[in-house]
């Protein structure tokens, strides 16, 4: 059995303290991982979570229960997101021999259970009726391509070349060689990239004039034109708050704009067609980029032909 060093313990000076070896797993174990803006976004919130929840407690001070407790009081979802993480920063304390063991792998994760629902092919229509006509050329690129909707704010014109769209996916760039997809311009996708021409000078396929542009704004988006994640999120929402439709659900359970893939994807497997490679979704075959280091981009060619007419009128 381990002796305990009560005093050292008062002191807490026995070990390094929690919060400085977050600081140390911010700047050494993230950056390699080229994570995208999203990612690190959230885990910025949970890190707060984090330090104020063991402030002061050194990293072989924390215990399971602790975690435990702390997980209890978060929803299904986030706890399991913090669970992950904290599991991933004790292996890298563990590994330093600041701890003896990993005490958030001895918690379980939580069931969640998915509240929101999908969308209907008549009420995305609706939507899309009442939706700015940017927030409509949204749709119909994710409902075209399957994308999610980070990558389809990132589509540009100058990617389209010897008839392909081509794009690097964000969330899986780093992850599996589905990343690299180059889109056939089909006759349908051809359709939507030539409604995405407006008289905006933009260099991005959805893009809109904003109200007033903030300096702010300025300094961090790479074109006055580009949309952000959220202003897509929260437009697609007054839209459907226009439209009125998913009258009795509750807020918790209103599919937004993520949703559109789920549909796409549902429409392309009603078809007769592949979806799942369409989406970039991963599979066992899909790590030549990986194994060759990526000394050559292999690009996964797909057919965005989905027929969305019965959407977009």
């Amino acid at each position: 059995m381990h002796g305990a060093d009560l005093v050292g313990a008062v002191l807490n000076n026995t070990s390094e303290t929690f919060a400085g070896f977050l600081d140390t797993y911010e700047r050494d174990v993230l950056p390699p991982r080229e994570l995208a803006k999203g990612a690190l976004g959230l885990y910025a919130v949970h890190f707060r979570r984090f330090r104020k929840q063991f402030e002061g407690k050194a990293v072989d001070q924390i215990t399971t229960r602790m975690i435990a407790e702390m997980l209890d009081a978060l929803t299904p979802r986030t706890a399991n997101q913090c669970r992950a993480l904290l599991i991933d920063i004790f292996n890298h304390a563990a590994a330093k021999g600041l701890c003896p063991d990993n005490p958030a792998a001895s918690t379980i994760n939580r069931i969640e259970k998915k509240q929101r629902k999908r969308h209907t092919v008549e009420d995305l229509k609706a939507i899309r009726e009442k939706a700015p006509v940017w927030v409509q050329n949204a749709i119909d690129l994710a409902l075209i391509t399957a994308q999610r909707r980070t990558d389809i704010l990132d589509m540009r014109f100058d990617g389209v070349r010897d008839g392909f769209l081509y794009l690097v996916q964000k969330k899986t760039a780093k992850a599996s060689d589905a990343a690299w997809i180059r889109f056939r311009v089909t006759p349908e996708l051809q359709a939507v990239i030539s409604r995405c021409r407006d008289d905006t000078a933009s260099p991005y396929l959805v893009h809109r004039k904003p109200d007033r542009l903030k300096q702010k704004q300025a300094q961090t988006k790479d074109h006055w034109t580009k949309v952000e994640e959220r202003y897509l999120t929260r437009a697609f929402k007054e839209a459907r708050e226009v439209a009125n439709c998913y009258a009795g659900w509750k807020e918790e359970e209103m599919p937004g704009f993520h949703e559109v893939r789920a549909l796409s994807l549902h429409l392309y497997k009603k078809a007769g067609k592949d979806g799942q490679k369409i989406a970039g979704h991963a599979s066992e075959g899909m790590t030549k980029n990986y194994q060759r280091d990526h000394e050559e981009i292999i690009w996964s060619e797909v057919i965005p032909d989905l027929n969305i007419s019965e959407i977009t009128g």
